[in-house]
C-alpha cells in the first residue's frame, strides 16, 4: 500500500477546511446558542431567587400588618366594651340618683302630708275646745281668752 502524499495533503486540506467551515457555521452558532441559553437560565434563576426573596419580605410586611391590624382590632372592641361599661355605670347611677330623688320627694310629700294632718286636727281639735270650752264657761270668756287658752292647751299636750 502505498501513500501518495498529494491524497494525503488534500485529505488534511480538506479537513481543515472542514474544520474551518464548521466552527464558523456550526460550532459557533451552538456555541453561541448555549452561551446565551446558559446566561437566560442563569438570568432566569437569579430572578426566581430574587421574586422570592422579594415575595417572601412582603409575606412578612403583610404578616405583620395583619397581626397590627388584629391588634388594633383588639383594642377597639376594649375601647368600645369600656365605653358601654362606663355608660352603663352612668345609666345605673343616673337611675339611683333617679331613684333617691324619687324617694326624697316621697319622703317630703310625706312630711308635707303629715303636716296638714296635723294641722287639721289641730283645727278640730280647736274647733272642738272651743265647743267643749263654750259649754264649760258658758261664754264667760270673751273670744281671744279662749282662743289663747286652746293654743296654750294644744302646746302642752304636743299635738
Amino acid at each position: 500500500m502505498e501513500i501518495n502524499l498529494w491524497t494525503v495533503i488534500f485529505t488534511i486540506l480538506n479537513v481543515v477546511i472542514l474544520y474551518i467551515y464548521l466552527r464558523k457555521k456550526l460550532f459557533n452558532p451552538v456555541t453561541d446558542f448555549m452561551h446565551n441559553r446558559t446566561i437566560t437560565i442563569e438570568n432566569n434563576i437569579k430572578t426566581s431567587v430574587s421574586k422570592k426573596k422579594e415575595a417572601e419580605k412582603l409575606k412578612e410586611e403583610y404578616e405583620i400588618k395583619l397581626k397590627e391590624l388584629n391588634d388594633e382590632g383588639r383594642k377597639i372592641v376594649e375601647e368600645y366594651k369600656l365605653k358601654a361599661q362606663n355608660l352603663h355605670d352612668e345609666m345605673v347611677e343616673n337611675a339611683k340618683k333617679e331613684a333617691d330623688f324619687i324617694r326624697q320627694k316621697a319622703r317630703e310629700d310625706a312630711r308635707l302630708e303629715v303636716e296638714k294632718a296635723q294641722d287639721e286636727i289641730k283645727r278640730q281639735i280647736v274647733t272642738l275646745s272651743l265647743l267643749a270650752a263654750a259649754k264649760a264657761i258658758e261664754r264667760e270668756l270673751d273670744e281671744e281668752k279662749h282662743h289663747a287658752l286652746i293654743k296654750e292647751f294644744i302646746n302642752k299636750v304636743g299635738a
